[in-house]
């Protein structure tokens, strides 16, 4: 199914103009994520990202409905609760950030919308409210990081799970200084972008040596591709997914479209999607000495038994990400007494 953005967005208004009647309990919906930008498609995939505000709880926290292979509505549900006080969301990088980084609203009762977002978006962007939400992100890294290399007992699935979430959070930590939170699939190439509009340069090479092995997997994409889009479809397919709904088989081309282009395009890429999806799928799935898996992480020096190999490197990019929010910081007139502003 080829749409352009246009025809996308014409589909969503029809597939809430049926919801909306049908839901009494929704306040607002806006729209978020990569719709909001000229070209939302990446190998001709893409999807719909919507926040549902609900009166009074919401019904499940997130929601994924195909409309095409290619396609889905990305949906997560949020209950009005969660916006009051409308301060407590400066510091918030998710949710805060949906908000303040020019939303659209596709459906709302009165003047919600328009209330809470006036209501944190002016603070939202003062230095110490950025140098906080940043610090969410680089503390939990650090302290990932020592539980990681403190625990011998460490299963495949949940060190490899853990070693990138540590990754994510520390690069996210830079991103917040100038930009939300960044996505899976453009996650390498947005933080590279990011961290030389910062005058970091460095740091893209840092973060991509602790992915990348001392071997070149390029030559085995058919072997590496195939037995991970094996494990992902067998995934999306059973009752586990619902602890990962990104990851029902609805969405399959969504990741597997992505990695095949980047495997070319920009490698570090292809394998940041593949590990931080098949690392949680080995994880649900009990995967841990799997030939396939244990072999894709070998060939990257990522597992239990790479840890010491790979601790100074991680050490030196923890190092180097607290260096640029303390550089930030002092640069933005904060010291180390300055206080949030809530």
């Amino acid at each position: 199914m080829s749409v352009s953005k246009t025809r996308l967005l014409n589909l969503t208004r029809n597939f809430l103009s049926v919801r909306i009647p049908a839901d009494t309990t929704l306040q607002c919906i806006y729209l978020t994520g990569s719709m909001l930008g000229e070209d939302p498609f990446l190998n001709g995939t893409t999807d719909v990202d919507m926040v549902f505000v609900h009166q009074g709880d919401s019904p499940q926290s997130r929601e994924i409905i195909s409309v095409s292979p290619e396609i889905t509505f990305d949906i997560h549900h949020i209950a009005q609760s969660y916006f009051t006080p409308p301060r407590k969301l400066r510091g918030d990088p998710w949710i805060g950030s949906s908000l303040c980084f020019d939303p659209q609203v596709l459906y709302g009762k009165g003047h919600w919308f328009e209330f809470v977002q006036a209501s944190i978006e002016g603070s939202f962007f003062q230095p110490e409210n950025v140098v906080q939400r940043a610090y969410q992100f680089s503390n939990r890294a650090r302290n990932s990081w020592l539980q990681l290399r403190a625990d011998p007992n460490t299963l495949r699935g949940a060190y490899v799970r853990q070693y990138i979430k540590i990754l994510e959070d520390a690069a996210n930590a830079v991103a917040s200084l100038r930009f939300h939170p960044m996505t899976d699939r453009i996650f390498l190439r947005q933080f590279n972008e990011i961290a030389t509009a910062l005058d970091h340069p460095e740091l893209p090479g840092e973060l991509f040596g602790l992915i990348l092995g001392s071997a070149d997997p390029s030559p085995f994409f058919a072997y590496y591709f195939n037995s991970w889009k094996h494990y992902l479809d067998y995934f999306g397919r059973s009752p586990l997914v619902r602890t990962y709904p990104q990851y029902d088989v609805d969405r399959l081309s969504y990741y597997t479209k992505p990695v095949e282009m980047f495997w070319q395009e920009h490698l570090p890429s292809a394998l940041w999607i593949m590990l931080k999806t098949w690392s949680r799928v080995a994880e649900s799935l009990q995967l841990d000495e799997n030939e396939f898996f244990q072999s894709f992480c070998s060939i990257l020096e990522i597992g239990p038994e790479h840890k010491n190999q790979r601790a100074n490197a991680m050490e030196n990019f923890l190092n180097t990400v607290e260096n640029c929010l303390i550089l930030w910081g002092h640069e933005q007139g904060l010291d180390d007494k300055s206080e949030v502003i809530l």
